[in-house]
């Protein structure tokens, strides 16, 4: 994301509520306006139109547009996705671009084994308020590499760098399958977001849903190393998740970690998300405890609604409230639109209003643009 940005000046607060007041009653609009007499899903075509296909002598090459590359019989697909976003911040900043192109390779060789990567070029081109030209690079990050093992849905063993499985938000931290263009204040730099060593998870199926786990640990060194967000030299942690065939899920996490020569932090949380239909989705996370990058306590929590308010086109809205290790409390209210004309288009737009301005908050108009291949 390009929410990084430092907030240098503020407007007057009674400007930043009218606009509050203005943005929060167009979501309500939207939301009482959802047709009733539909009740079809939103989904378009969750496989992709077929962009080519041609038989080999390994196999049928096919290509899905944002599905990815199906490479015959070897169990290699190949896929990604690109992102464009810009933002205009209270205070005048502005900025945006194309951060990077991200590929998703994904090989099965045999039906007990998965390896995935996940390699982003880039920055491809970016341009900010202050700063002559468009700024550019032509390097290369492994974001994550792992293999999984496993011949049951009950036990497998992941080995690698991958997603900490902490909360619903940092497990699907890709752009386009977030429905606003700015993340949650418990989800950005609260705990690592890649734990590097290992992971035994499952599933099992008791009457009436799913239940899930997942017990995990850091202890390798990262394959690409990043000085603006260090991370921790040990860590371990787990995570239990219920999901009924009534549509709603509870989860709870913990994750502990340790910075060389430093004491043990312990971060605790909860989630939970209800889809009553297939219009519309109610998701809610918290965090409390002591993060990775700050010694000191914090907690926070967030509570969003998705609803579909005419066909492809969804009202978004987000309430926030973070209590950071330093500094005063911070309340957010994000609004906005995403709209998904077919599966593997995204646009969003939304607006982000706070009680206060400082580099948590940074109120303003956020869009993005993405592009699953």
């Amino acid at each position: 994301m390009l929410d990084r940005k430092s907030q240098s000046s503020a407007r007057p607060k009674r400007r930043a509520g009218a606009l509050r007041a203005a943005a929060l009653a167009a979501f309500a609009a939207l939301v009482l306006i959802v047709p009733r007499a539909s009740a079809g899903s939103s989904d378009t075509d969750p496989e992709g139109p077929e962009v080519f296909g041609l038989d080999t002598g390994i196999g049928r090459l096919e290509y899905h547009a944002g599905r990815g590359l199906r490479v015959g019989d070897t169990g290699l697909t190949i896929g990604g996705y690109a992102t464009a976003e810009a933002q205009r911040l209270e205070g005048g900043e502005s900025f945006g671009g194309v951060e990077g192109v991200n590929f998703l390779v994904a090989l099965d060789p045999v039906p007990y084994l998965h390896l995935f990567t996940e390699l982003e070029a880039g920055p491809i081109a970016r341009a900010e308020t202050g700063e002559k030209g468009v700024r550019s690079g032509d390097g290369v990050d492994v974001d994550r590499l792992y293999l999984d093992a496993g011949t049951s849905d009950r036990l497998n063993l992941r080995f690698g760098e991958f997603l900490t499985p902490f909360g619903r938000w940092n497990q699907t931290p890709a752009d386009p399958f977030l429905w606003t263009a700015s993340e949650p204040l418990i989800t950005e730099g609260v705990f690592d977001e890649i734990v590097k060593g290992a992971m035994l998870w499952g599933t099992v199926f008791p009457r009436g849903g799913a239940l899930s786990y997942s017990l995990y640990g850091t202890f390798l060194p990262p394959i690409t190393r990043d000085p603006g967000a260090p991370q921790a030299d040990y860590g371990s942690g787990a995570r239990l998740e219920w999901a009924s065939l009534e549509g709603w899920t509870l989860g709870a996490s913990y994750f502990g970690s340790q910075e060389r020569n430093r004491k043990w932090t312990h971060l605790g949380g909860a989630d939970a998300l209800w889809q009553p239909t297939a219009r519309l989705e109610l998701s809610a996370e918290t965090a409390f405890g002591k993060g990775t990058r700050d010694q000191g306590s914090l907690w926070g929590l967030y509570g969003q609604a998705v609803v579909e308010t005419v066909r492809t086109l969804y009202a978004v809205g987000r309430y926030e409230h973070f209590d950071p290790p330093r500094g005063p409390s911070v309340e957010l209210f994000d609004v906005g639109l995403t709209w998904i004309p077919v599966y593997y288009v995204r646009l969003k737009a939304d607006y982000r209003f706070a009680d206060r301005f400082n580099d948590l908050s940074q109120p303003g108009l956020r869009a993005s643009f993405s592009l699953l291949f």
